[in-house]
């Protein structure tokens, strides 16, 4: 393992956790470091160890036995774990960004002809919790209510192929809703297309909704390449 020393260390230990669970050769049962050790081995503290392990613990990758250890669970196949440095951050998220792109594009395309009223109101009750969190300085149920209506629109499209695809690359996606680079307003001046987005979805005018999205991906794009990384 090597030392933790840029921004966004939870997730850094996470991708070095699992970088080490593979280049070890763990297999389910093994047990891995105790957090005093990996603490020291990564050089970051313990809340921020307890952090990523909790990560893993809901992804199932991990189990933590109180009293015991923690042991490497049977990682899920297929299951898509990316490891990145921070130093190209911005590279994976404009790669992801294009697979989100044409993934969330088909979805909208399908989930136009599904919508319903119920759905509607349901799409627009995440936008105006993002304004009122935004409001409050929450920015982190905000990015909730940004995630939450953009699944919503991937469960509309009613393909369970789709979604396993999507539920396969979830970890990936969520880095947009994570604050990118640290910065808690980066897609900020993405928010208003999402209202257009709505209300192609909910006129069924597929032209709207799809230029909708477009400008949304390119305004994201835009803040991606916008970022001065050192």
């Amino acid at each position: 393992m090597k030392a933790i020393k840029k921004q966004k260390l939870s997730a850094q230990v996470v991708d070095e956790i699992y970088a080490f669970i593979k280049s070890e050769k763990l297999k389910e049962g093994d047990r891995l470091p105790s957090v005093s050790d990996m603490s020291e081995k990564l050089q970051i503290g313990r809340s921020t160890l307890r952090e990523a392990l909790q990560i893993l613990e809901s992804r199932g990758a991990i189990q933590v036995i109180n009293g015991k250890g923690i042991f490497v669970n049977e990682l899920r196949p297929f299951y898509i774990h990316t490891m990145f440095d921070i130093e190209n951050e911005q590279r994976f998220l404009l790669e992801i960004l294009e697979v989100r792109e044409a993934l969330e594009k088909k979805a909208i395309d399908l989930a136009i002809s599904n919508i319903q009223e119920k759905d509607i109101k349901q799409l627009q009750a995440y936008l105006t919790e993002y304004e009122e969190a935004i409001s409050h300085n929450d920015r982190k149920t905000a990015n909730q209510a940004d995630a939450s209506f953009h699944e919503y629109i991937y469960q509309l499209a009613d393909n369970d192929f789709l979604n396993s695809i999507i539920n396969s690359v979830g970890d990936q996606f969520e880095q947009f809703w994570n604050e990118p680079f640290g910065i808690e307003h980066i897609f900020d001046e993405s928010y208003p297309y999402h209202h257009t987005l709505l209300e192609g979805l909910a006129e069924q005018d597929i032209e709207k909704a799809q230029k909708a999205f477009d400008l949304l991906i390119q305004s994201v794009r835009r803040a991606i390449k916008n970022v001065q990384v050192d």
